[in-house]
């Protein structure tokens, strides 16, 4: 994290009104006064890596805030009045912080005479309780990984604490680029990095993570075993197994291989080994997958948890404690009735199909209600639940993707429904600034922590900061985008929907967005543009207007729209295209597809089809490809040139 940004006292000042509670009666801390300071820092001299972390960033912190020199020694030194103190040691009043048996990132944060503790859970308590104080007391804020606000205030005080706080969500994972990249950035916001790769600096991993991975079946029954054991594949219906499908889960042989492979990883490492199916593949359709399905209420899930429970038996035998995972995730969503989930099996819902447009519990949306009803349903047979999580359009990851303002309800939902571990799947590829990738990230990781946290104080400091003066319009811009698309779409005649993959012609039937809409969204874009900014704010704001051009050209919207005769929309797509190349983008997509390369798009279709050759279009899009363009002609001729013409008689 390297760019600080100065607060003005003001800003401290209105910040220390948004502190928690204080504890009563005593005199506030006068931490520094001038640029000078009486404290110092105090850890164990049997400090754990990641209380040295916190000590030594606490010191740093206090100095950019201060100016002052904060001192950091071991409580091998003589006890002083004033003393910062972090982790647990041998300092009086240590014992009755009440951290004993508290969860790891668990926060302890309490003033006692002229002391300031700064403790918590064993492994990662101290660490994140100095990041809270110096984000929730002195107003420190990590935008992005490069877009640090440290305020400057020479005299620093501090009215008495008593604070403790634990997460709802005992795990916390994103796969938003940044948020995972930098190790520090990746501390201040309490994660705990992707597939649990944190040092033990910043905490060390949990191990009720998985270090295995996701659709792991690939990799425990390869397809090189195809050719001389094709039963240990799926079949169709017909009988015929295929190396692309799950892996038959009432063969013996399988079974066999699955618990091998969990048994090797627990003699390696402490984590959880997931055992999940394979990505976007059929279920087997055996005769004995088949009939189990059927058995215990018609769905793969049935097949897969009973294997599962089988593996976790074997591993528990060999590894008491230990936990296996499994995805409840497409085909294997809704639970299987007349089984239970063995105690160390933990099942990972993953609402791929859910719409962020509404709520999750909302029964007027089908995905979400069936989502909803299948969780419930769920929980009566585990209350060993994580989520994975869907935050981005896979489709689209650089057009604009309306959520943002729907993203703490479903953090509650989740908090409400009793899950422990939240992984957030967004886009995790590296791209340029745009489509709100980087507040989008900032307000994950602060629900991640806090589900009850202030959004909307989140969304206004974030755009501060990362806008400058075109903040304001930023901030209507959201609301306005997210309220339009947000409703009920005349052309497809029904109520818009959108979830993590609507590319293609999908994404049109899910917004609501009138031209109307359209013209007014631009004058927000124009507006901000016309602000003074940075070239550093300017280049970001450069970046979303390039999402929303995006977004326009998917849905054939604006200045794409193919039956307005003001614009030629082969012609903006060409600039839309020439303009993303130019600032950086180089694919669309996830896992680098839709990638420019030095291919030519064909721009008279959306830019998911771009570079694919016609024989492989779909019908509908070949149709509309050869229409659309005569359809825009005639209209450019037939309404503007009589007013060309009558503009040059006058």
């Amino acid at each position: 994290m390297k760019k600080s940004v100065s607060l003005s006292l003001a800003l401290v000042f209105i910040l220390t009104l948004l502190l928690p509670a204080a504890a009563a009666a005593s005199p506030a801390l006068t931490l520094a006064e001038n640029g000078r300071t009486g404290y110092r820092i105090v850890l164990s001299s049997a400090a754990i890596p990641s209380e040295v972390t916190a000590a030594n960033t606490l010191a740093d912190y206090l100095g950019r805030i201060t100016g002052a020199v904060f001192p950091v020694e071991t409580d091998e030194t003589d006890p002083q009045a004033k003393e910062i103190v972090i982790g647990r040691t041998n300092r009086a009043g240590a014992d009755a912080l009440g951290v004993e048996g508290m969860d790891d990132d668990g926060v302890r944060i309490l003033t006692s005479g002229d002391r300031l503790y700064l403790t918590g859970g064993r492994q990662r308590g101290a660490l994140y309780a100095v990041y809270t104080f110096l984000e929730d007391w002195l107003g420190c804020r990590w935008f992005t990984h490069d877009l640090t606000v440290v305020p400057a205030q020479s005299t620093l005080q501090v009215d008495p604490v008593d604070y403790t706080y634990v997460p709802p969500f005992r795990l916390r994972q994103t796969y938003w680029s940044f948020s995972t990249a930098y190790a520090d950035y990746s501390a201040a916001h309490k994660l705990h990095g992707v597939m649990a790769y944190v040092s033990e600096e910043y905490g060390g991993p949990r191990t009720e993570l998985a270090i295995n991975g996701v659709h792991t079946m690939a990799y425990i029954v390869t397809a090189d075993l195809f050719e001389a054991h094709p039963e240990y594949f799926g079949a169709d219906e017909n009988g015929v197994r295929s190396v692309h499908r799950q892996p038959c889960f009432t063969n013996e042989d399988v079974y066999r291989i699955t618990v091998e492979a969990a048994l090797r990883h627990c003699a390696s490492y402490e984590s959880i080994f997931s055992i999940s199916q394979n990505d976007g593949m059929d279920f087997c359709q055996c005769e004995n997958c088949k009939a189990f399905n059927a058995a215990h209420g018609n769905t793969d899930s049935a097949a897969l948890i009973a294997f599962v429970n089988r593996v976790a038996v074997a591993v528990d035998e060999a590894y008491p404690g230990r936990q296996v995972e499994t995805l409840a995730y497409q085909n294997s969503q809704t639970p299987p009735t007349g089984l239970t989930v063995a105690p160390n099996v933990v099942v990972r819902l993953c609402p791929i199909s859910c719409c962020v447009l509404h709520d999750m519990d909302d029964p007027s949306c089908p995905a979400n209600a069936k989502f909803d009803k299948d969780l419930s349903d769920w929980a009566a047979i585990t209350n060993n639940i994580y989520i994975w999580n869907y935050s981005t359009n896979f489709q689209y990851l650089y057009a604009l993707y309306p959520n943002i303002t729907t993203l703490q309800a479903r953090y509650k939902y989740f908090r409400d429904h009793n899950a422990v571990s939240i992984f957030e799947n967004g886009c995790g590829e590296i791209l340029p600034p745009g489509e709100f990738h980087e507040l989008r990230t900032y307000l994950v990781l602060k629900l991640l922590w806090d589900p009850d946290t202030d959004v909307d104080r989140h969304i206004s400091e974030f755009c501060e900061a990362y806008y400058g003066a075109a903040a304001p319009d930023v901030i209507e811009f959201i609301h306005t985008f997210e309220t339009g698309v947000k409703g009920y779409n005349a052309l497809s005649v029904s109520m818009c929907h959108m979830a993590c993959s609507d590319g293609g012609e999908n994404i049109e039937a899910h917004t609501s967005l009138t031209e109307s809409d359209i013209k007014n969204l631009n004058a927000i874009m124009a507006r901000a543009k016309a602000r003074d900014l940075t070239e550093a704010e300017a280049y970001r704001l450069h970046g979303l207007e390039l999402s929303w051009r995006l977004f326009k050209n998917a849905t054939f919207a604006g200045e794409f729209n193919w039956f307005s005769y003001r614009y030629n929309p082969e012609e903006e797509a060409e600039k839309l295209f020439n303009d993303l190349k130019a600032y950086g983008v180089t694919f669309l997509a996830e896992a680098g597809n839709i990638a420019f390369g030095d291919r030519t798009p064909n721009f008279r279709v959306r830019p998911t089809y771009w570079f694919l050759p016609e024989s492989e279009l779909p019908a509908s899009v070949k149709f509309q490809s050869k229409v659309l363009p005569i359809i825009n002609r005639l209209m450019r001729t037939f309404f503007f040139l009589p007013r060309l013409l009558q503009a040059n008689e006058k």
